[in-house]
């Protein structure tokens, strides 16, 4: 009985190691001269190269199995190298190739050690993968916590594709000292500190010649050379360039995708200088839409700066709808300051720090992992702290050129208009505007008097034609400061917008 037993459960063990053999080492093959689709990876990686880069892959299954991911790049936001290198690893029917062109560093490196293989073009760099901040000691806690997600990211990517754990890790963690040595058997291994000592001293091995020992010695993060990085068995060859590559193997390339001229205006529009000047462009035209209401170019300046100020963020994954709403609500509390409430007091103050940490925060990446509203790595600091400079220093090039436009501009024809020089009453001509129906309240040439300061919004009084009651009303001023208690004179209606001015006698 237990010979049957065995006989029939034998087979079914051996089938189910067989097919976990063939699942772990599903990866397609690349015969030689296949075809191949070359996707180019360069410039900062974010959110927005994550999703072109995954639309990429979609259409080059289409064509081929083997993609060349040609990477140049300094890096860029932890959590989106993350999710790339992760959706890398689950490309299984596609057979992809790093090749490392010029320099695959930080994010860079994460994304080329989750592809299938690497190869490197001559003087190209691999690694330096720390979640550091230039002239800043982190505590031993918190540097555990900034690397634990990506040390995870990198021991998973090195079991799955070969490599050992132990030298790509030194990528992301000082401290860590690494030795390639060999055995009397000639059978070779990585090893920390302890393991040499004990290996080399009591058991015959010796450092691998060709490489440098240690391959790290624990002081800076492990970057390697193309030829360290053929030696270390982390690249399958170094070459002069990608075409080369190509013909050694005889791939054919059925195809290349590129940037589009769309991802490199994207790229541009979220550069530190060129966010500098939209925030100072829309600092001004905010200034300008408070201060001549229904004008018209100024609002629609302004929202177009807006748009691109959280737009670009958005689409590259360093804004949420947080900074959205925080910058619109700071909108409101400055406009209800100028023109409900007299003064500039505690909410007009708290809707321009509103509004500049939204601005702030547009610059922040989002993190791996985040328990609490406090950012964990010490990257997310300094990217808040160049933030705060850059929209500091837009703010204050905003005042220095409203200073400069407030001398100048009044001379230039219509975009006179759109500066308030006159701080008194002036006199009342007979043409108006726009003749309106008599049913309108209150009527063009109106007389009445301001309640509060028109800065220049306010509220006024006028007498009601038919019970000569004083009724107040929203008005807005179309030169300049009011002061309160002024006798002024209706300009202009627009629906519930009422333009108004001092009296010749103000």
């Amino acid at each position: 009985m237990l010979g049957r037993l065995l006989a029939v459960f034998l087979p079914l063990c051996l089938i189910g190691a067989a097919r976990g053999q063939v699942e772990s080492t599903s990866q397609p093959s690349v015969p030689v001269g296949a075809d191949v689709v070359v996707i180019k990876l360069t410039g900062e990686i974010n959110d927005f190269s994550k999703v072109m880069l995954e639309k990429r892959l979609a259409d080059a299954r289409s064509q081929a199995s083997t993609v060349l991911l040609q990477i140049n790049t300094w890096g860029g936001s932890a959590m989106s190298a993350i999710e790339i290198s992760q959706m890398l690893k689950k490309q299984d029917d596609l057979h992809i190739i790093a090749y490392v062109d010029e320099k695959a560093i930080s994010a860079g490196a994460m994304i080329a050690i989750a592809c299938n293989e690497i190869v490197m073009q001559q003087g190209s760099m691999l690694g330096d993968c720390a979640p550091i901040v230039p002239g800043q000691q982190l505590e031993k806690t918190e540097r555990a916590k900034s690397e634990g997600p990506i040390l995870a990211e990198f021991a998973d990517s090195a079991e799955k594709n070969n490599y050992d754990p132990l030298l790509v890790q030194a990528m992301v963690s000082v401290g860590r000292v690494v030795h390639y040595i060999q055995g009397p058997d000639g059978e070779r291994k990585f090893v920390d500190a302890a393991a040499y000592e004990s290996l080399v001293k009591e058991n015959g091995w010796k450092p691998v010649e060709g490489v440098p020992n240690p391959v790290d010695d624990g002081e800076s993060l492990l970057t390697v050379t193309a030829s360290q990085a053929t030696s270390l068995g982390l690249s399958k060859g170094v070459y002069a360039s990608l075409s080369e590559f190509v013909q050694s193997r005889q791939f054919r390339i059925v195809d290349t995708l590129d940037h589009s001229k769309g991802e490199y205006l994207i790229g541009l529009l979220g550069s530190a200088a060129v966010r500098g000047i939209l925030t100072t462009i829309f600092v001004l035209s905010l200034y300008a839409a408070f201060h001549t209401p229904g004008s018209g170019p100024p609002e629609a300046i302004a929202l177009f700066a807006l748009s691109l100020l959280v737009g670009v963020p958005l689409l590259t994954g360093y804004a949420t709808w947080f900074e959205i709403v925080l910058m619109i609500v700071g909108i409101g509390l400055l406009a209800v300051e100028l023109f409900v409430i007299p003064g500039f007091g505690f909410i007009g103050i708290t809707g321009l720090l509103m509004i500049v940490a939204g601005l702030t925060m547009t610059f922040v990446p989002a993190e791996p992992v985040r328990p609490g509203w406090m950012p964990t790595l010490p990257g997310t600091y300094q990217a808040f702290w160049k933030g705060l400079l850059i929209v500091t220093c837009s703010l204050a090039g905003a005042m220095v050129l409203g200073v400069w436009l407030n001398r100048h501009l009044p001379d230039m024809p219509y975009f006179g208009r759109l500066v308030l020089t006159t701080t008194v009453g002036s006199t009342v001509t007979g043409d108006y505007a726009q003749d309106i129906d008599d049913e309108v309240w209150p009527e063009i040439g109106a007389v009445g008097r301001a309640l509060t300061d028109l800065r220049p919004g306010g509220t006024a009084a006028f007498a009601d034609d038919e019970t000569h009651e004083l009724v107040t009303t929203n008005v807005v001023s179309d030169s300049g400061f009011v002061l309160a208690n002024t006798q002024i004179v209706v300009q202009q209606v627009h629906g519930n917008h009422v333009v108004v001015r001092p009296t010749e006698n103000a």
